[in-house]
């Protein structure tokens, strides 16, 4: 009687420990599923029109197009085809227990829930903020993001300065020359430019790049453009595609706010 009341509570004790133990495991895929999914890891909003797939690669099927400005969760990050400047990173924008949907990154520019790269306030009136990590341009309206774009900011040693300025002067169209000498790694030939905007003293503007197919993150780096080849960052200034800065040239007016952030 003594021996078989021993065995029972062994048995017992054994069977509260399994329990435990598989009350705890991570084999419930479900439970750890819905506990990766409410913690997003960011936020944004598209760029321009942008195709959303079920994988990280245009060969992966098209299950809607965004509109531009169109709000995204961002749930991981993922690396698939590098399609802009050697950029490979999707953003996974749907839940880890629903559906896999992607869009590529250089078509989202990434923010806090605020919306937008300014870091908080930006101020009032026309603000254009320039995220050097990101690789990205906002412009604000009063406090509030009107427009995004990516861009191409100074290559290693000729960073874009960090700081508050002003557009002081702008020309459309004109031509910049090199102030280094031939023979430099960093002169280059008389090049024309069609819309620019000069906001900080010694040549930094913002301005069009007919010779860049390609901006975004991993563009102020050397990286190999589609078009033209292989090319690194700026010279210090800000670049962005033609159609943005020819709208900038006419939304900006002297005194514009420039914040070139980390």
């Amino acid at each position: 009687m003594q021996k078989n009341l021993k065995k029972n509570i062994t048995f017992a004790l054994l069977a509260l420990l399994f329990a435990i133990v598989f009350t705890a495991s991570p084999l419930n895929g479900q439970t750890s599923y819905a506990a990766t999914a409410k913690a997003a890891f960011s936020s944004g909003s598209t760029t321009g029109y942008t195709n959303v797939r079920t994988g990280a690669t245009t060969g992966a099927q098209i299950v809607t197009t965004y509109a531009p400005y169109t709000s995204v969760t961002i749930y991981a990050q993922v690396s698939g085809q590098a399609v802009w400047g050697g950029n490979p990173i999707w953003y996974r924008i749907s839940a880890t227990n629903a559906a896999p949907r992607f869009v590529y990154s250089g078509l989202v520019a990434v923010g806090s829930n605020n919306g937008g790269g300014g870091g908080g306030n930006v101020g009032g009136g026309k603000v254009v903020v320039i995220n050097r990590t990101g690789q990205w341009a906002y412009f604000y309206e009063n406090g509030r993001l009107i427009r995004s774009s990516a861009a191409t900011t100074g290559q290693p040693g000729l960073e874009t300065p960090l700081g508050v300025y002003h557009v002081f002067v702008k020309l459309s169209p004109t031509t910049f020359y090199s102030p280094w000498p031939k023979g430099s790694p960093y002169w280059y030939a008389p090049t024309h430019i069609n819309f620019a905007l000069e906001f900080r003293e010694g040549g930094f503007f913002l301005h069009d790049a007919w010779w860049r197919s390609v901006y975004g993150p991993g563009t102020n780096v050397y990286h190999y453009d589609p078009v033209d080849g292989w090319m690194t960052g700026t010279h210090g200034c800000v670049t962005m595609p033609y159609s943005t800065v020819q709208w900038l040239y006419g939304w900006a007016p002297l005194g514009t706010t420039v914040k070139i952030i980390a």
